[in-house]
């Protein structure tokens, strides 16, 4: 199942970054995951950004440098402790959402063709509970 799971993640990935690309967006899968969790969550600082996404300290530095280089998210004062910084979204970013979410369910839309309703509500459900299965596992 690790496998599968792996493969169709990674066949996702892929032909959303595609889409990106061939919508002239220069973003990748995991770009986008970063900035729908921050447009949902923020502000995060980097390391809450990681605790959601799944990454280590160094991934998640390379896919933050990333996204301030391309200038879709910025750092700013922490509103609850000046010492720190969070991570935002910026305007150009937001502007790019609706372009990148339709993008997203076109591929979502093609990754479920031939599936019922009932199939797809099964799978979530299934991987909702390994996604939590693990998250409680020991190391």
């Amino acid at each position: 199942m690790g496998h599968l799971t792996g493969l169709a993640s990674r066949l996702f990935n892929n032909l959303l970054a595609s889409r990106f690309h061939a919508a002239g967006i220069d973003m990748t899968a995991e770009q986008w995951g970063a900035i729908v969790i921050l447009m949902n969550m923020e502000p995060l600082s980097q390391g809450q950004l990681g605790e959601q996404l799944y990454l280590d300290k160094s991934s998640v530095s390379r896919l933050t440098t990333g996204l301030e280089k391309r200038g879709w998210v910025m750092r700013s004062k922490d509103p609850d402790d000046n010492r720190k910084k969070v991570l935002i979204v910026t305007p150009s970013a937001r502007d790019l959402v609706e372009r990148c979410s339709d993008i997203a369910r076109s591929v979502l839309h093609d990754a479920e063709q031939g599936l019922q309703a009932d199939a797809v509500a099964a799978q979530k459900a299934t991987l909702t509970q390994i996604i939590s299965n693990l998250r409680g596992a020991a190391p």
